[in-house]
Formats: C-alpha cells, structure tokens, sequence
C-alpha cells in the first residue's frame, strides 16, 4: 500500500515504491524478478539524487551569496529593468570587472 501525496507539500506522487511496500502488496518489481542475487553490482556509482531540479544555465555551477542595503538592492534592480536584463547578469558583469581590475582572466 503506497502513501498517500501530501497536499501541503512540495513532493508529487510516489512513483516506485519501496521493498517494503511490495513485499506487504505481494508485487514484483521487474528490476527484482530479473536480477539475480548472484550477479555483481555495476562497478559505476550512480549519480547522487538531487532534491530539487537544477537548471541548465545553472549545471556545473555553484551559488556565491552576497548581503547587500535594501538601498543597493533596490538600485541593482532598477539598473537590471532599466536596460532589460537581470540582476544575475549584473552581478556576473561585477565579478568579471573585479577580476580583470586585479589582473586575472574573466571567467564568471
């Protein structure tokens, strides 16, 4: 017997249910009834599972955080609406004028 989705929560139906709800249902798995226990495991390690999806343009990438005055939030929005792009890009742009101020190549 599978759970139920909780209504409130960010999670979707269960897919595959668990080794210990098919052996309550009496069901089989098609990756049970073919594999045999003798057989070796896969000598590759499967990807970590994500919990939530990532975006392409975000693939590869990891997230630096910056605090900043209401003010200069504010400011760095306008900026972004007032010549139509984001705040991301904005924020790109001022990392890549950090680094070439300091002699290094623009990577970011």
């Amino acid at each position: 017997m599978s759970k139920r989705a909780s209504l409130f929560g960010a999670r979707g139906p269960k897919l595959v249910e668990d080794d210990d709800t098919a052996a309550v249902t009496g069901e089989v798995s098609a990756t049970s009834a073919t594999a045999s226990p003798a057989s070796p495991a896969p000598a590759a390690e499967p990807e970590p599972k994500r919990k939530y999806p990532v975006a392409k343009t975000r693939e590869g990438k990891r997230v630096a955080t910056v605090y900043l005055e209401p003010e200069a939030l504010r400011q760095l929005k306008r900026i972004g609406f007032d010549e139509e792009t984001t705040v991301q890009e904005l924020l790109v742009e001022g990392i890549n004028a950090v680094f070439e101020k300091r002699g290094l190549s623009r990577i970011a």
